[in-house]
C-alpha cells in the first residue's frame, strides 16, 4: 500500500484524508484562527456528490484573507455575467507588506530594459518567484477548483519546514476561479442529475457566457473579458516565472498527465523554457513516485507547438507553462474493472502499454474506485510540486526570464526582422488593422507610433504608423502571430495517415486572417516614435457638405456595425449594388446609402469617432442600384449540445450589434420561425443537427435534434423567403433538408490523401457578389477539416469564392491541397423558391479570429432584410471569381 505525504497521511479512504486536514496542521496557533475550508463550505471538500459552488468557495476566500496576514486577495475584473474574478496572493506575512517591491523586480527582469547580467543577477538574489496557480477554466473539470481551497489553507496554516520555505521564497499567485460563471452553470447542472442516470453527462449548454471550453483558446486573441483580466497580471502587472493551468483530462486510464510534453516544439519558443517546463514536470513526477501515487504519464498527447492555450501563450513570454491533467472529472464515484482496462493506448507515433511500466508511464493504474477525493489529491499534490520547485530554483527562476528577455532584445535588434508597420492608410479595413494592434497589446507587445514621417526597407511610411519592434522581451509572442506557421509533417507511422496536431490546429497567422496588411521589416531603421499603451480607434468623422445623405464603405466590418445601431434607432438605409464615385472618393458594389433624418448626422458623427469610420455626405442619390434595407430579424440555431462555435457566433454578432433570437430545435419542429428573416447554423455535423442526444442519454427535456419534422419547416420557412446561412459542417444539413443541388466534393477522401488541421488557405472571392461586398479579392480562409462544394446546378447556384488554383497554403500544413481543393467552390448561394440558402464551405468566424472574412455572414444577414429580395437574389455576381 502507498503511504500519502505528511499532510495527507491517513489509514482510510481519500476521503478520510481530505477530513483530517482540518486537524494535521503542526502550526496550531495560527490554523485556530484560520477557518478550515470545511467550516465555511459546510461539507468536506471532495466528497462524493458534492460540489461547493461559486458563492461557497468565494465567501471562503473572503473568510481567509481577512483571517490571515499571509493572504490578500483581489478583484482583477468582471465576467460578462457579472461576478467578480478574484486574485489571491498568498506568502509569508514579511512578502506581502512588500508585494509592491516583488512585482517591480518581477515586472524589471522579464522586460528586461536598462539592466546590465549583473544589476539583473543582483535583483535575482533579491527576488522572490513568482509562480501562479490556476484553477476552474474548463468548469466540467470540476476537481481543480475543489482543491484550491485546501491548497490556500495549507500554505497559509501549515508550519512544516517545506511549507515555511516556499512561503519565504515564492509569492503564490492562486487564481482561484478563471471561469466562474461557467462553474455556476455545471455545478447547478451537476446539482440536478445527481445520483441520477445523468450524473456523469455535460451540460446542455456551454459553461461559459459564449465559449465553454473555448476559454482555454482564447490566449492570443484574448477575446473573452475573463481572458483580459487574467492577461494583464500575466503581462502587464507580475509576469510570473511559472503559470501552472490544472485541467481534468488525462488520457484514461492514467490518473494524471503531467509534462514533459510530446514532441512537436514550436521554433520560437526558447529553450530555456523547454528545459524549465522539463525540470518543473520532473520533480512533479518524483513527489507523485515519492508519494506511491500511480497512473502519471508524460511525453504523450499535449504538445509545444500551438501558441494560444492558457499554459502555452505563456512559453512565447518566456514563462514555464505547465499543465496538468487529471483523471476523474466527476464528483460521483466510478468502478473501473481492473480486467477491463486497456492495455495500451495511442501515444501518438507509438503505442503505449498501459500495463507494463515505460519510461513515460512508469506505475500503472490498475484499476478501481475513482472519486472526487482522489483528483482533488492528485492536483494538491501536483501544486506543491510546482512551488516546491519554485522555491528551490527561485533564482534561476527570475534570471532565466531575463535572459530570455535580454536575447530576444538583442535578436530583435539585430533583424530579420527588426520591426514589422502597419500604415492604417494602406489598409482595406482600418478597424482590422486597429484590432490586431489591440490584440498585440492585450498579449504584452510594446507597440509604438510614428511622431513623423520614415524610412524603412527603402518604402516611405507617415507619420502615425504603428511599429512594433521585434527587439523586445515578448518577440516569440510577437513574431509567432505575424509569421506563417510550417508544422512538421507527421505520419502515425511510416507510411501512414497524418497524425494529427494537439488541438487540430497547425497555422494562426494573425495578419493573413484579419486581412491586415502588416509590413516585415528586414533592417534596422531609425524613426521618431512614442509607446503606446492604448490603441484608439482609427480617425472617423464625416467629411462632405451634403445634405441628402450618407455613404458608408463596403469594405469596413463596422461599417456594418454602424447600419445596425442607425437602424436601431430608425433610420433608413439603402444597399448600392454596384460601384459609383461620391464626394471625391470611389465606392465598390456594397456601399450603404443613409438618409439624412432628423439627428442622422449627430448620431454617425458619434458612430464615426466611435468606430474610426471614414463617412462621405453626399447632396444626391448616386446614380445606381440602391436596395432599401429594414432591420434583418436574426435568429441563430442553438443546439442543446453545448456547441462553441454557436457561442463564438453569438459573440461576434453581439460585438457588431446584431441582434439574434435563439432558435431551438422545439421552435423548428413547431414551426415557429415566420418571425426570422434569416436564420444562422454555426459548424456542427448534419447528424448531430438532425438527432442531437439520443433518447436516455440526457433529461427527457435536451434529447432530440431538429427532426424531419423540422427540417421540412425549415425547407418550407426558406421557400417562402427566408435565408439560411451554414458555417462548415452545417452545410451537409442544409445540403440534406433542403435537398440543394449541391454537394461536399471532400466528403469520403482519406486523410491518408487530404488532410488539413486548422491551417490558413489561400481563397479567391468575388467582392461583386452581394454576399462577398467589400472582400479583398484574395484572402485567407480558415479550413480545419473543412468543405469544398460541387455544384450540380449551375442556374441555381451562385459561386461566392473559390480556394485558389494553387499555392493554396498560407500558414499551416496541408497534405493533398492541390489534388483535392483547388479552385473549388469555397462560398455558394443557391436559391430556393422564393428565399435562399448561404453555404460558407469553412468557419469565416472562427474564434472571432479571421476578422477578414466576418463580411461573408453579415453581408448575407443585412441583405436577408432588403424590402426587394428579388433585387438582391438576382444580383450574382460575376460568373465565379
Amino acid at each position: 500500500m502507498r503511504r500519502t505525504p505528511a499532510h495527507l497521511r491517513t489509514l482510510g479512504t481519500a476521503l478520510a484524508v481530505l477530513a483530517l486536514l482540518a486537524t494535521a496542521w503542526p502550526g496550531v496557533a495560527t490554523a485556530q484562527t484560520v477557518p478550515h475550508p470545511n467550516e465555511v463550505i459546510g461539507f468536506e471538500l471532495g466528497s462524493d456528490y458534492n460540489l461547493a459552488d461559486l458563492e461557497q468557495l468565494y465567501g471562503y476566500y473572503r473568510a481567509l484573507a481577512a483571517a490571515s496576514p499571509r493572504v490578500e486577495m483581489e478583484e482583477i475584473g468582471r465576467t460578462w455575467r457579472g461576478e467578480p474574478m478574484y486574485l489571491l496572493f498568498i506568502s509569508s506575512e514579511e512578502n506581502i507588506r512588500q508585494l509592491d517591491r516583488w512585482r517591480e523586480i518581477s515586472a524589471r527582469l522579464a522586460r528586461a530594459r536598462a539592466l546590465t547580467d549583473e544589476e539583473a543577477r543582483e535583483l535575482a538574489r533579491e527576488g522572490k518567484a513568482i509562480v501562479w496557480i490556476d484553477t476552474g477554466l474548463h468548469s466540467a473539470e470540476v476537481a481543480t477548483s475543489q482543491h484550491t481551497p485546501l491548497l490556500a489553507h495549507h500554505m497559509v496554516t501549515d508550519e512544516s519546514e517545506e511549507t515555511r520555505r516556499i512561503r519565504d521564497d515564492v509569492i503564490l499567485l492562486l487564481m482561484p476561479q478563471m471561469n466562474p460563471d461557467g462553474h455556476t452553470i455545471m455545478v447547478d447542472w451537476y446539482r440536478s442529475v445527481a445520483r441520477t442516470p445523468h450524473e456523469f453527462t455535460n451540460t446542455p449548454e456551454v459553461w461559459h457566457e459564449y465559449v465553454g471550453h473555448d476559454i482555454n483558446r482564447d490566449w492570443f486573441m484574448m477575446r473573452q473579458v475573463e481572458t483580459q483580466a487574467v492577461a494583464r497580471q500575466l503581462w502587464e502587472v507580475w509576469y510570473p516565472q511559472i503559470v501552472f493551468n490544472h485541467h481534468q483530462h488525462s488520457p484514461f486510464p492514467t490518473r494524471i498527465f503531467i509534462p514533459p510534453f510530446a514532441d512537436p516544439v514550436n521554433p520560437h519558443i526558447p529553450p530555456l523554457v523547454v528545459r524549465g517546463v522539463n525540470i518543473v514536470g520532473e520533480h512533479m513526477a518524483k513527489r507523485f513516485e515519492e508519494l506511491e501515487m500511480p497512473g502519471v504519464v508524460s511525453g504523450i498527447t499535449f504538445t509545444m507547438w500551438w501558441n494560444g492555450g492558457m499554459r502555452t501563450a505563456p512559453y512565447f513570454h518566456n514563462q514555464i507553462g505547465i499543465l496538468s491533467e487529471v483523471a476523474h472529472r466527476f464528483a460521483s464515484p466510478q468502478y473501473h474493472d481492473p480486467e477491463s482496462l486497456p492495455r495500451s493506448i495511442r501515444a501518438g507515433s507509438r503505442e503505449l502499454s498501459m500495463v507494463e511500466p515505460s519510461i513515460h508511464y512508469t506505475n500503472p493504474w490498475r484499476g478501481g474506485w475513482a472519486r472526487l477525493a482522489d483528483a482533488v489529491e492528485y492536483h494538491f499534490v501536483a501544486s506543491m510540486g510546482t512551488l516546491d520547485i519554485g522555491s528551490r530554483l527561485r533564482e534561476d527562476w527570475l534570471y532565466n526570464a531575463y535572459l530570455m528577455g535580454r536575447n530576444a532584445i538583442r535578436d530583435g535588434n539585430e533583424g530579420g526582422p527588426f520591426a514589422y508597420v502597419i500604415d492604417l492608410e494602406a489598409q482595406s479595413d482600418r478597424g482590422d488593422a486597429v484590432d490586431l494592434l489591440r490584440v498585440l497589446r492585450h498579449g504584452g507587445i510594446e507597440i509604438h507610433r510614428a511622431t513623423a514621417d520614415f524610412e524603412a526597407d527603402g518604402r516611405r511610411y507617415p507619420a502615425g504608423s504603428w511599429i512594433a519592434y521585434t527587439g523586445q522581451a515578448f518577440r516569440a509572442h510577437l513574431v509567432d502571430l505575424m509569421e506563417p506557421q510550417a508544422h512538421p509533417q507527421r505520419a502515425l507511422y511510416p507510411g501512414g495517415p497524418p497524425e494529427p496536431p494537439y488541438g487540430g490546429l497547425s497555422g494562426w497567422t494573425l495578419p493573413m486572417q484579419m486581412a491586415v496588411r502588416a509590413d516585415r521589416i528586414e533592417n534596422p531603421f531609425q524613426a521618431a516614435a512614442e509607446p503606446v499603451a492604448e490603441i484608439p480607434p482609427p480617425p472617423g468623422a464625416i467629411t462632405g457638405e451634403g445634405t441628402f445623405g450618407f455613404v458608408l464603405s463596403a469594405g469596413r466590418n463596422d461599417a456594418r456595425t454602424a447600419v445596425n445601431r442607425l437602424q436601431g434607432a430608425g433610420d433608413r438605409v439603402h444597399l448600392a449594388l454596384e460601384g459609383f464615385e461620391a464626394g471625391g472618393r470611389s465606392f465598390a458594389p456594397g456601399a450603404f446609402l443613409v438618409e439624412n433624418g432628423s439627428g442622422t448626422r449627430a448620431r454617425l458623427e458619434t458612430i464615426a469617432a466611435d468606430l474610426g469610420l471614414a463617412v462621405t455626405a453626399v447632396g444626391a442619390a448616386p446614380g445606381v442600384e440602391l436596395v432599401p434595407l429594414r432591420p434583418a430579424r436574426l435568429g441563430m440555431y442553438m443546439p442543446w449540445t453545448g456547441n462553441m462555435d454557436e457561442g463564438w457566433t453569438r459573440y461576434v454578432f453581439h460585438q457588431h450589434d446584431f441582434a439574434p433570437d435563439t432558435v431551438r430545435n422545439a421552435d423548428l419542429r413547431a414551426g415557429e420561425i415566420d418571425h426570422l428573416d434569416v436564420i444562422v447554423f454555426a459548424d456542427q455535423g448534419a447528424g448531430s443537427i438532425l438527432n442531437g442526444h439520443r433518447p436516455g442519454a440526457m433529461p427527457d427535456a435536451y434529447v432530440g435534434g431538429v427532426g424531419a419534422t423540422g427540417s421540412e419547416n425549415l425547407r418550407r420557412w426558406v421557400e417562402a423567403g427566408g435565408t439560411l446561412v451554414t458555417f462548415d459542417g452545417a452545410g451537409d444539413f442544409a445540403i440534406q433538408a433542403l435537398d440543394l443541388p449541391v454537394r461536399n466534393a471532400l466528403a469520403g477522401v482519406p486523410q491518408s490523401e487530404f488532410f488539413i488541421p486548422g491551417s490558413l488557405i489561400r481563397t479567391r472571392f468575388d467582392p461583386t457578389h452581394p454576399v462577398a461586398f467589400g472582400m479583398a479579392e484574395e484572402t485567407a480562409a480558415f479550413f480545419q477539416g473543412s468543405r469544398a462544394w460541387e455544384v450540380l446546378d449551375e442556374e441555381r447556384v451562385d459561386v461566392v469564392a473559390r480556394y485558389a488554383p494553387d499555392d493554396l497554403l498560407m500558414s499551416g500544413w496541408e497534405l493533398g491541397a492541390q489534388e483535392h481543393l483547388a479552385d473549388r467552390p469555397a462560398v455558394v448561394r443557391v436559391r430556393v423558391g422564393e428565399g435562399e440558402a448561404v453555404l460558407i464551405g469553412f468557419r469565416p468566424q472562427f474564434r472571432a479570429q479571421p476578422t477578414g472574412t466576418f463580411r461573408l455572414f453579415f453581408n448575407a444577414i443585412q441583405g436577408a432584410g432588403a424590402e426587394e429580395r428579388g433585387r438582391i437574389l438576382g444580383a450574382r455576381g460575376a460568373d465565379g471569381p
